[in-house]
This record gives structure tokens, sequence and C-alpha cells, in this order.
């Protein structure tokens, strides 16, 4: 009797131990699903956002309202209310500002990484900067080649994204984090934008970009 009541207990002693075995198993399979999950992030893109289209062409070229569209990263959408925190970057022209400092009421902040869009895995926090109008820097700053574009380059008289540049935001709530590519300035997204103007104006925005709601990892 004492043989077999050893025996039972070592077989319901390896049963559970098996049982054990494949509870963690299936915990860590768990975890690492939703870990990598949580890090494959599909760029999301916005076509053709209209940023203070032409109203007329003047002597030094289109001339608009001179409005920005307001827009969140985090819902992606146009947001109405300027004066909220509702909104993450603005547009208007070649402008783009950071709900923050000078430019609104938020606390976001920026800067262009000189790297290409996969290559930006991360924020480097010490190189956010606010906007600050008074002290005339912005954490995109305007200008060909300053930024995120240049205009006339080679002698082609239009606004091409610059290569290998990264736009990256902190939101306007202060809390998450984005990366921008700025893909083309021209409706409709042309190979050569100054073919069929008429067909292809500027001040059309189309850009991809990659939001984390918490954390500094953009990948």
């Amino acid at each position: 009797m004492k043989t077999v009541t050893s025996t039972l207990r070592s077989f319901t002693t390896l049963i559970l131990g098996l049982a054990l075995v494949l509870t963690i198993a299936g915990c860590d399979s768990t975890d690492s699903m939703s870990d990598e999950q949580e890090t494959l992030t599909d760029p999301i893109t916005v076509q053709d956002l209209p940023a203070d289209p032409a109203t007329s062409i003047g002597p030094r070229g289109p001339v608009g309202t001179g409005e920005y569209t307001f827009y969140s990263l985090r819902e992606d959408r146009v947001v109405d209310d300027s004066t909220s925190t509702e909104w993450d970057i603005a547009l208007q022209s070649t402008n783009i500002l950071i709900n923050g400092g000078t430019s609104g009421p938020g606390n976001g902040a920026g800067y262009v990484a000189e790297l290409g869009f996969e290559e930006v895995a991360m924020v480097d926090e010490g190189d956010l900067i606010v906007d600050d109008a008074d002290a005339g820097t912005f954490a995109v700053p305007p200008g060909s080649g300053n930024g995120w574009y240049t205009y006339n380059s080679g002698g082609e008289n239009y606004v091409r994204p610059i290569p290998g540049r990264t736009i990256v935001v902190r939101t306007g709530d202060g809390n998450g984090f984005a990366k921008i590519r700025i893909v083309s300035y021209y409706e409709g997204n042309p190979a050569i934008p100054m073919e069929n103007r008429d067909q292809h104006p500027g001040r059309y925005y189309t850009f991809e970009y990659v939001y984390q709601s918490d954390g500094t990892s953009l990948q």
C-alpha cells in the first residue's frame, strides 16, 4: 500500500508540475506578444491637409488668409478651437507651430531631427524646444533649408521636403510624443509639383506620423 500511495503522490506531483510549467509558458507567450504589439506601430497617413491655400497670386507668390489649420496628432483630426490644448501642430503655408510657448496654451515642444523617419526610435528630450516668437526661435525653424524643406533647390521653383529630416513633437497635453515625415506640400502628392499647377496647388500637406501616448519610444 505504501508503494502504491507513493507512486500516486509522485504521479500527482508530476501532473501539477507540468500544469504549472504550461501556465507559466502561456503567460510568457502572452506577455511577449503584448510587448511586441505595443512596439509595432503603423504610421498614420494624412493626405492633402489644407494649410491656408492661396486665394490669389501676388508679386511674391501665393497669398492666403494667414490662418492656420490646427491638428490633433492624438486623435488624427482637425481642431477648431485654437485656444485649447486639444491640438498639437498648426500649419500655415510652410510654417509649422507646436502647441506651447508663444504658439498656444499647451505643453507642447519639438525639434527637427536630422535622421530618417525610420531611424528616429526615441525622443531626445534634451533637444526639445518650445516656440518663442519673441526670441525668434521655433521648434520647427521657418525658412528654406532651416527646418523641414528647401525652396527653389536646383532652380526648381517649388517646396521640397528635405530627405533625412524628421519632426519630433511633444503633444499639447505634454504627455505624448510623435514623429512626422512630410511627404508632399502639393495637393495630390504629385511627382513633379510644378507640372499642372492648377491641378496640384501648394499648401496641402501629405505627411505620415507615429504617435506614442506614453513613453518616449517612437518605434
